[in-house]
């Protein structure tokens, strides 16, 4: 099957998370890779929901060079589409749709690459993971890697979102907190009987504010940064509030976790302030030094618009599943489609890009076929 006919027929199948539905692309991957020499297994976390694993030459001189990605993409949005968010329609050399660029074409493109390197003598292990709920934290990756057997062994990872087929480090964590401060109600005109739950919430937030956390900025993913991002508190405008809730985004750096930070925040905040965590997504970081991001640096400059940087990714991935499950294996996050596409109207991913990053997954795999031992 051709790349680009893959990409569209993934395209029209609706994927939207919420609510997922990911089973229904993952039914079309399933048999292409089967049908291919990979033995493939699904992983369901939900009802019409799951991840796919399929390995190719699974056991044989391991460990496996892996291409992850995930089929989940967000909603439509309110505005008006050009060109219908499941038509793959095709104009200018570009494909349209919602998934185009985040991240169909990628999971087209990897796909293809090693169902290629298989037919043409690949003789090592080769994985692909297809993730669904990357849209909504990761749930798949994270369900997926936690079980040894469908982890595997993988030596190295490339992760298919888009870059503009640009090879990236790397990406900050995420960790999201519900924080809840509580207290006693009581009539608007009589706040003296009350205990606002609103002051308290007030409070926290310039505590956790002022903390200094003394962690210093990453040479390439900057610093880490703590926004307040929601506040909501009373039923009324009459009544003392007893309960208030606020949301905080942290984008954190490659050592920090999670728990250590919740801890940090109830420390310093008032007393009795609850703080939950959402989401806790570690940040990616691999070393330009180390060997295979050199190799694969090496292998990839021919074939790019320009030569290989130190550049990192602004969103998270399924990377952060690989890091957590594996510590210290060497990721890159490579693709096709401009990042600034993701979550648009309109989305596109130009053709010459798709088939492009073809090509670059194939010299990466030539490149770990090749070499004599491996990560």
């Amino acid at each position: 099957m051709d790349v680009i006919d893959l990409a569209r027929r993934l395209i029209r199948i609706d994927t939207t998370n919420p609510p997922g539905r990911e089973r229904d692309a993952l039914d079309l991957l399933a048999p292409l890779l089967s049908s291919g020499g990979a033995r493939v297994t699904l992983d369901r976390f939900d009802e019409g929901r799951g991840s796919l694993v399929a390995r190719f030459n699974a056991g044989h001189r391991a460990p496996a060079l892996c291409f992850a990605g995930h089929i989940d993409t967000v909603p439509f949005g309110g505005q008006t589409w050009s060109h219908p968010p499941l038509g793959a329609e095709e104009a200018a050399g570009k494909i349209y749709g919602r998934g185009a660029s985040d991240m169909k074409s990628g999971i087209a493109a990897m796909c293809i690459a090693a169902l290629e390197m298989i037919a043409e003598g690949m003789d090592r292990e080769l994985a692909l993971y297809v993730f669904g709920g990357e849209e909504t934290g990761c749930t798949g990756s994270f369900h997926a890697l936690a079980d040894p057997a469908l982890l595997g062994e993988p030596g190295a990872v490339v992760v298919a979102e888009p870059t503009s087929c640009r090879p990236l480090l790397g990406h900050k964590g995420a960790l999201w907190l519900r924080c809840t401060a509580t207290g006693t109600t009581a009539h608007g005109a009589m706040p003296e009987l009350g205990d606002n739950a609103l002051y308290k919430a007030v409070d926290a937030i310039r505590a956790i504010r002022d903390i200094d956390w003394a962690v210093p900025d990453h040479a390439h993913l900057g610093p880490m940064t703590l926004s307040v991002n929601t506040l909501h508190s009373g039923m009324n405008t009459n009544s003392v509030p007893d309960r208030a809730t606020f949301d905080i985004d942290m984008r954190t750096l490659p050592g920090q976790h999670g728990p250590d930070i919740v801890d940090r925040i109830i420390r310093a905040a008032p007393p009795g302030t609850i703080a939950a965590q959402l989401l806790d997504i570690p940040a990616v970081w691999t070393e330009p030094s180390e060997p295979w991001i050199e190799s694969a640096f090496q292998v990839l400059t021919p074939l790019l618009d320009a030569p290989p940087a130190i550049e990192t990714v602004q969103f998270f991935t399924d990377a952060a599943a690989f890091r957590r499950a594996l510590p210290d294996v060497p990721i890159l996050v490579l693709g096709p489609g401009d990042p600034a596409m993701a979550h648009q109207t309109d989305e596109y991913c130009a053709i010459r890009e798709i088939r492009q990053a073809v090509r670059l997954y194939k010299a990466i795999g030539a490149a770990w076929a090749a070499a004599p031992d491996n990560p």
